[in-house]
C-alpha cells in the first residue's frame, strides 16, 4: 500500500479509513476483489466500520461491488476515480456559485495583510509583481531592487506592461524595461541614511507598502483597499513629478497611466503633481 497517498486522498475529502480501504483495494491482486472482512484485515479499518466505509467509497465512485455471497469490492481505476471526483466538485462549485450569486451584493472592507520579516516582505513584493497584467509602479532602494531582480526581469519581459520605478540611489544604471527616476541619494548624505521603504503598486488595484529593513519588524502591508492603493500611487508619482520638475524632464508619459482618468487629462507639464 502506498501510505504516501493517504494525505492527498484526505485532502480530496476522504477520511483516513476511506483512504486506507481504497488503497487496500487498489493493492489487491485478486481479480474478483476483496470481501469486507478482507479489506478490514488488510487495511486496519475496524470490522464494525468497514461496510460503512466501503459504501461511502461506492458513492464516491472509488469502488464497485462484484458478485454475491459474499459481496466483493473492486477498486475503480485511479484515473476514473479522480475524473469522478473532478466532475462532482465542478458540479458542486457551479451550484455554490449560482446560489451565492443570488445573495444581494454589499460593500465590504478590503483586508490588509501585514508582513514583518524582510524576506517575507520581498517574497510578497515578488508575488505582487508576478501578478501584474497592465502596469507596475515601484519605489525601492537599490538593495531591494537587486533582491527583486528576477521578478523585475520577468516584468520587463512581459509584453504590454507599463513599468515605472523610483529609486533614491539608482544612479545611471537604471533597470531594464522600466522608466526609471532617481534622486541621486548617493551624493546626499542625509538621504543616504534614511531607512529603506518599499512601495509596489500593480494594475492600480493592489499595493505593497512599508518598510524594507533586514533587521527590523517592517510592518509592511499588502492591500486592495482603494484609498491605500491611491495613497501609495500618489506618493510615488509626487516623487517622480518633483524629480521631473527639477531636471526639466517630462514625466507625463510615465505617470499618466497611473492617474485616474480625469486627473490624467488635466495633468500639464513635468511639474504637475498627481493627487
Amino acid at each position: 500500500m502506498q501510505s504516501t497517498a493517504i494525505g492527498p486522498l484526505q485532502a480530496l475529502g476522504l477520511t483516513r479509513s476511506e483512504a486506507l480501504a481504497y488503497l487496500t483495494l487498489l493493492a489487491a491482486e485478486e481479480p474478483a476483489g476483496l470481501t469486507g472482512y478482507e479489506v478490514s484485515a488488510r487495511s486496519g479499518v475496524p470490522r464494525s466500520a468497514v461496510y460503512t466505509v466501503l459504501s461511502r467509497l461506492e458513492a464516491l465512485g472509488a469502488c464497485f461491488r462484484s458478485g454475491e455471497g459474499p459481496t466483493r469490492y473492486v477498486a475503480t481505476d485511479p484515473t476514473g476515480f479522480l475524473q469522478h471526483l473532478r466532475a462532482d466538485s465542478e458540479a458542486r462549485l457551479a451550484e455554490a456559485a449560482e446560489q451565492l450569486a443570488r445573495i444581494p451584493k454589499r460593500r465590504r472592507p478590503e483586508p490588509v495583510w501585514v508582513f514583518g520579516g524582510y524576506d517575507e516582505v520581498l517574497q510578497e513584493a515578488a508575488r505582487l509583481l508576478a501578478a501584474a497584467t497592465q502596469k507596475v509602479l515601484i519605489s525601492a532602494w537599490v538593495r531591494e531592487l537587486d533582491a527583486l531582480a528576477t521578478a523585475l526581469s520577468a516584468c520587463a519581459a512581459r509584453p504590454g506592461l507599463h513599468r515605472v520605478l523610483h529609486c533614491p540611489d539608482l544612479g545611471e544604471g537604471g533597470v531594464q524595461g522600466f522608466s526609471a527616476w532617481t534622486d541621486a541619494a548617493a551624493v546626499d548624505p542625509e538621504k543616504a541614511g534614511w531607512s529603506h521603504k518599499l512601495i509596489v503598486v500593480v494594475d492600480g488595484a493592489e499595493a505593497l507598502i512599508g518598510g524594507a529593513e533586514p533587521t527590523a519588524d517592517n510592518d509592511s502591508v499588502r492591500t486592495r483597499n482603494r484609498s491605500l492603493v491611491d495613497l501609495a500611487t500618489n506618493h510615488v508619482i509626487l516623487d517622480i513629478t518633483r524629480i521631473a520638475a527639477a531636471s526639466g524632464r517630462s514625466c507625463d508619459d510615465a505617470v499618466a497611466p497611473f492617474m485616474r482618468p480625469h486627473l490624467a487629462a488635466r495633468a500639464a507639464g513635468p511639474g504637475s503633481p498627481a493627487r
